[in-house]
């Protein structure tokens, strides 16, 4: 049986899902394209998109892995000379990406997006998924 609650969950978890996701692309590409690699080991850990979901009947939370370094690098994108500003202002990894992809794309999707034809296109993927 498919009910409200199922619908919204599902909603919330694939809208928090492509968020996290475009993060970790434009972090990957920003990495691959500005940086000079020398361990494969952030590349690897930004092409991995792993987290975890949990999922209770009040709550949804995720965990993220991040690497210190990668908040190291973002500092050093943060310096405040001139000539820091313009060339680094397409460098930035986390602060800028993170919470501009929350702020601006996920968060007004979660709060905007759950229209009456969201949720009759979620119910029926679910319908489908349940009664084959």
């Amino acid at each position: 049986m498919v009910t409200e609650s199922l619908i919204r969950k599902k909603f919330v978890h694939e809208t928090l899902q492509k968020g996290l996701l475009k993060i970790y692309a434009t972090q990957e590409s920003v990495v691959r394209s500005n940086y000079q690699l020398r361990s494969r080991r952030l590349i690897t850990l930004l092409s991995k998109h792993s987290f975890e979901s949990n999922i209770t009947s009040d709550s949804h939370t995720i965990f993220v892995r991040i690497l210190p370094y990668l908040r190291f690098l973002d500092m050093a994108y943060r310096r405040n000379d001139r000539i820091s500003k313009f060339k680094r202002r397409n460098l930035a990894l986390y602060n800028r990406v993170v919470w501009g992809v929350l702020y601006h794309e996920t968060f007004p999707q979660l709060r905007y997006g759950f229209t009456d034809e969201v949720r009759k296109t979620i119910h029926e993927q679910l319908e489908k998924s349940l009664n084959p």
